[in-house]
């Protein structure tokens, strides 16, 4: 069997309204729930991660984003070149800003953008990660192994808990490795998931934007053009630690609760839109006829 391929890291980062004549940037927040997951991700794993492309919101603008001083750097650019300056100056870390993010935190284009830098410098695979996934290089090679061995085209990582809810049965964002060919064959993640003015109803919180699961459009896009397709999760036995500890009251810990209510109610309105002949239940049935768990 031949190794496996190493992956490109794509993960996306913002302290919104924080730069010049902004909120003060949250070094303890930074220093706690983005380097340090990134630097325990980094330890022994050089033979499985190529490099970290971080990509930061600076779209002008837009209320999530970060400013921009006068030396074109944002402040969690300047954060991760104070935290890392051995790996940005090798390209171990790259730092990518996006001016065109969207409406939605879980933004589609960052990952797009991100992922064509990875192609660019040679990768084949990328790994979408959020830092509040903990993650280690041998849970990546577990992963990378599975790909090959059942011929997948993805493989998502199961969280704690992950029986408790629809969503967190398909490979997501947060954490899951793909062939950047396969996602840019149909496009790339869609800009309609950032948001479109449309909304859903959740009994949480009443109607929230109908965006987000930018990656279960993605998959039902794939399955559409490639009734083949091939996917997976693993870590049945290993789930990784979710790390969703946000403050209580705070902007991070609403945005984190009305995301989870809506993203079942969200699956299915894109599944009606993608498969518009089929019902909601005969779409996942097809999706996960396609299925491979570890």
């Amino acid at each position: 069997m031949t190794e496996p391929k190493k992956v490109t890291v794509v993960t996306r980062t913002f302290q919104a309204g924080t730069g010049p004549d902004g909120k003060e940037f949250d070094t303890d927040y930074f220093s706690e729930k983005v380097a340090r997951p990134i630097r325990n991700l980094l330890a022994g794993s050089e033979e499985v991660v190529e490099r970290i492309i971080v990509v930061v919101n600076a779209e002008k603008g837009n209320p999530l984003a970060e400013g921009i001083y006068n030396n074109g750097q944002t402040p969690s650019e300047r954060a991760f070149i104070e935290a890392f300056p051995e790996e940005v100056r090798d390209d171990k870390i790259i730092i990518h800003l996006c001016h065109d993010w969207g409406n939605n935190p879980g933004s589609g284009n960052a990952l797009n953008e991100g992922m064509e830098i990875a192609q660019r410098m040679g990768a084949e695979l990328a790994m979408c990660w959020s830092p509040e996934i903990e993650m280690n290089g041998y849970q990546i090679s577990e992963a990378l192994n599975f790909m090959q061995e059942r011929n997948l085209s993805e493989v998502g990582f199961l969280r704690e808990n992950w029986w408790e809810k629809p969503q967190w049965h398909v490979s997501q964002n947060t954490g899951k490795i793909l062939e950047i060919k396969k996602i840019q064959n149909i496009g790339g993640f869609s800009p309609a998931c950032n948001g479109t003015g449309k909304t859903v109803t959740t009994k949480e919180f009443g109607e929230v934007s109908l965006a987000g699961m930018e990656d279960f459009h993605a998959m039902l896009r794939t399955l559409k053009s490639d009734p083949d397709f091939r996917w997976g999760m693993i870590g049945t036995a290993n789930p990784l630690k979710w790390d969703t500890d946000f403050p209580t009251g705070s902007e991070r810990l609403l945005n984190h609760l009305k995301k989870v209510a809506r993203q079942e109610a969200v699956m299915k309105e894109y599944a009606k839109q993608i498969f518009p002949e089929l019902s909601y239940e005969l779409v996942m049935n097809k999706l996960f006829a396609c299925y491979h768990q570890k």
